[in-house]
């Protein structure tokens, strides 16, 4: 049986400790610190993520014409392999391998070579792909790069 004794010295200490966390954490997050409790370590502690531009003007042009023609890559081969499955296609993600390795030998020649299509499209616009992925979490965030990255959009798409 479980038996929880609430007596008000704990429950002090307990309010206490909940109330100084909140506070903390509250002021950490206004000031780009995050607050981290490890289950290893029964403590609070305090990681600073840094959300400063971290990226130049050319690797925003070239993020956004990399992933326009990824894109349009993208769109091709799904239009392809649902044709031959009739069904939409399952996941791909190029860097895990176990997404290829139920699909039939001429739907995984199609995926490899988008993969491979994929890589040499991000290489040609001066991108590593771990560079191209750092900057897609950028991306994905929203704010000031997403915004130039959708005005090269608009530009790309234009007659």
């Amino acid at each position: 049986m479980l038996f929880i004794n609430f007596t008000s010295g704990n429950l002090n200490k307990i309010l206490s400790r909940l109330f100084t966390t909140g506070i903390l954490a509250a002021m950490g997050i206004f000031g780009g610190i995050v607050p981290e409790i490890s289950p290893q370590f029964p403590q609070l502690s305090m990681i600073s993520y840094a959300y400063a531009q971290d990226y130049t003007q050319d690797e925003v042009v070239n993020y956004a014409r990399a992933g326009f023609q990824v894109e349009m890559l993208r769109q091709q081969v799904y239009k392809e392999i649902k044709g031959i499955i009739n069904q939409p296609p399952p996941d791909i993600v190029c860097n895990q391998p176990a997404t290829l390795e139920n699909l039939s030998s001429n739907v995984k020649k199609i995926a490899t070579k988008y993969c491979d299509d994929s890589r040499q499209i991000v290489q040609r616009n001066n991108l590593t792909i771990n560079r191209f992925n750092e900057l897609k979490q950028v991306y994905d965030r929203g704010g000031s790069f997403y915004q130039q990255v959708q005005n090269i959009l608009i530009e790309l798409q234009r007659p």
